[in-house]
């Protein structure tokens, strides 16, 4: 007990003159300890010492400040129970001698004196206490901190000591009273209804997925259906073709059966071409004046002028055409053209379809009937015929030309041959004709009253408005209803 109140006397005269070192924080249970007694060391810098060690100590004090507070409530009770460790006073204290502080026994033997006296203690320096405590520290680095060693008392280290119950149970009151607060229910609605949207989307998303799958399988079905219509639809148009092509008379068609009349037009406008300035006038005046006597082709007591001789002499080609071949029922030379003609209007007074399928059955016949048939001599003999009457009245127009002509080249450059090739485009066009499903017909134009009409007719010089004057060629028309066909005519408006 002397050493405790000499201890107590030196710590009180070091605070009475103001120069205390640091001190550990406080703690509920202080450790009873024996400071170790340094050796004789190197003097140390005081300032930085110092200065780091009151550095410490703030820390320290500022970590347990808060936890003191705390654990104020909670310490009382333990302190009721446990007696407390009695202190030595500066009252008590009977000599002046300093006691010595009881340390672990990991700090071997030899390491500690003699207690110091109060007196001296207090007429040490500041530093003292600094190098001693560096010196135990340097010297045993391995050793625990005094400031943790266990108690003598119980050898045990004394556990944290836990917040209060009413510290503890202050955050989940808060917790509570923020759960309740209107922001945190405003967070909570707005929070559910973008769950709803999001659930809402995430249904669309599928139902639109179903619907995609369901569109693509229609679409799949659509298409299978698609390609299957236009295998039947191939089949059926090979088949109609087969068919067709059994009944047609040719390969003709409505454009083929066009080109084939331009063809032949401008055969017959070339051939006559070929013979301008070659006519007697008188010869070739008299004999056209007296096939048309109404037209008034020219006036009294004079000639035709050659340019107005070509087109006559072509209006007198196209005329044996129309009349020998295309005004044909079937076919030129056949003897039953009279028989199908009246057969055939029977037919068709009588709303009957079967007109055109006996036309095009009795074309293909024709067509398809061999060159040394029966039915090809007697057409050969009414082409012979054509041609002879055509040449001769041509003859006679361009006389003596054409018969010097023919008498000193060869066939094929003779007249006669160029009449026959054009008479034989003609029955050719005629059989491609009969053979279609639409009625191909002549529209005959009145000459010297009928006006003018561009959607059939073309004059020769361009003119569009005025009186038809001549017909060099007649129109050929072909309409029923679904199918139309326009070969316009050449005529010269007079003016």
């Amino acid at each position: 007990m002397t050493d405790s109140r000499a201890y107590t006397r030196s710590t009180q005269s070091h605070n009475a003159n103001g120069d205390t070192p640091p001190i550990p924080p406080p703690h509920d249970l202080e450790l009873s300890v024996k400071a170790p007694v340094p050796k004789a060391t190197r003097s140390m810098q005081r300032s930085k010492t110092v200065r780091n060690l009151e550095n410490a100590g703030n820390k320290m004090r500022g970590l347990f400040k808060k936890q003191m507070t705390r654990d104020a409530d909670s310490n009382k009770p333990e302190a009721a129970a446990t007696p407390a460790r009695e202190v030595p006073s500066a009252s008590s204290a009977g000599t002046g001698t300093r006691p010595s502080f009881a340390t672990a026994s990991s700090y071997g033997p030899g390491m500690f004196q003699e207690p110091v006296m109060a007196s001296e203690d207090s007429k040490r320096p500041l530093s003292y206490n600094v190098d001693r405590y560096e010196h135990a520290f340097r010297s045993h680095p391995d050793e625990p901190s005094m400031t943790s060693l266990p108690s003598p008392e119980t050898d045990k280290v004394v556990p944290p000591v836990s917040q209060s119950p009413t510290s503890t149970n202050d955050k989940p009151q808060d917790d509570e009273l923020g759960a309740d607060s209107p922001e945190v229910e405003e967070l909570k609605r707005e929070l559910e209804k973008v769950n709803e949207a999001i659930e809402r989307a995430r249904q669309e998303t599928t139902a639109e997925a179903e619907r995609k799958q369901e569109l693509q399988n229609e679409f799949e079905e659509a298409r299978r259906n698609c390609q299957a219509r236009e295998m039947e639809y191939t089949q059926i148009e090979h088949s109609f073709f087969e068919h067709t092509r059994a009944v047609r008379a040719t390969d003709d068609d409505l454009s083929t059966i066009r080109d084939s009349f331009k063809l032949l037009k401008y055969s017959v406008t070339r051939m006559i071409m070929t013979l301008n300035k070659k006519a007697d006038k008188a010869k070739a005046t008299e004999k056209l004046v007296a096939m048309w006597p109404s037209l008034a082709v020219v006036e009294p007591n004079t000639e035709l002028e050659p340019p107005q001789i070509n087109l006559l002499s072509e209006k007198l080609i196209h005329e044996h055409l129309v009349h020998a071949i295309f005004r044909c029922p079937i076919y030129p030379g056949l003897p039953i053209n009279d028989a199908f003609s009246s057969l055939s209007r029977w037919l068709v007074e009588h709303e009957s379809k079967f007109s055109v399928r006996l036309r095009q059955q009795m074309a293909a016949i024709v067509a398809k009937s061999a060159k040394d048939s029966e039915l090809q001599l007697a057409a050969q003999a009414e082409k012979r015929r054509i041609v002879d009457k055509i040449y001769n009245d041509v003859a006679e127009i361009y006389h003596p030309f054409i018969l010097e002509n023919d008498a000193v080249v060869d066939e094929e450059k003779r007249y006669s041959s160029k009449i026959a090739d054009i008479v034989d485009k003609a029955m050719k066009l005629a059989v491609a004709m009969r053979g279609q499903e639409v009625d191909i017909s002549m529209l005959d134009i009145e000459e010297g009253k009928e006006k003018f009409d561009e959607e059939t007719m073309v004059d020769v010089k361009g003119k569009t408005t005025g009186i038809v004057r001549l017909c060099i060629c007649p129109a050929f028309v072909g309409r029923d209803g679904e199918h139309g066909f326009v070969e316009k005519g050449k005529v010269v408006i007079g003016g």
